[in-house]
């Protein structure tokens, strides 16, 4: 009997229940499985009970500034990330998302693990940053789901289906959650304030070798 293959899922959380969340399942063998846009908080848990998952990344913080190191405005791993040149929002102007991702990932935690990732910093370390201008966002996300097919298999062709930012940046998120499963991802910040995973340097060709 053929092992059932693991499942990871990606969340692109917006900060309101109002605004569109991109939501997506990846296998283990990098099959992009789901991909949706939901709103309401119950939704996002109704598919991620669906689909089982192995591990959540959420692209949302997910801990607060503890102050330890002078400051409740951001936390370390924020500030790690922009010394690694990867820009990232101070956690104090995200208070709204920053409660609502806290919040799923409580109800999620007694039967799932939910990580923190930031698609941006996983753009960048598996050379996913479009460079160039683009004439308009329409071109950008062309680009960017054309890339991302060399990563994950089963994206749909952009002349049929031209997915939304928050859809590609939940199968980011996917993705992330699967490297993280094999090692393959570096914990950013302060393990008592809270980690921003990130994939490792020259990531994609260990993944390969794996």
């Amino acid at each position: 009997m053929p092992t059932k293959s693991k499942v990871f899922f990606g969340v692109d959380l917006a900060g309101r229940v109002d605004e569109a969340t991109g939501v997506a399942a990846l296998s283990d063998k990098r099959e992009l499985i789901f991909v949706n846009t939901v709103k309401p908080d119950i939704a996002i848990r109704n598919y991620i009970e669906y689909h089982r998952p192995s591990l959540v990344g959420i692209d949302a913080p997910l801990s607060i500034p503890s102050g330890r190191y002078g400051t409740y405005a951001s936390r370390k791993c924020d500030r790690d990330l922009t010394v690694l040149g990867i820009p990232a929002f101070a956690t104090s102007m995200l208070a709204q998302l920053t409660f609502r991702a806290m919040t799923i990932k409580k109800a999620l935690s007694p039967k799932y693990d939910a990580i923190e990732v930031y698609p941006q910093a996983t753009k960048v370390r598996l050379g996913l940053v479009l460079h160039g201008s683009k004439k308009t966002a329409e071109d950008a996300r062309e680009a960017l789901q054309t890339k991302l097919s060399r990563f994950v298999k089963n994206m749909p062709r952009t002349s049929k289906i031209l997915l939304s930012d928050d859809e590609l940046d939940a199968i980011i998120a996917a993705y992330t959650a699967l490297l993280h499963h094999c090692n393959l991802t570096e914990g950013i910040g302060d393990t008592q304030e809270g980690l921003i995973y990130i994939p490792v340097l020259d990531a994609q060709r260990k993944f390969a070798q794996s």
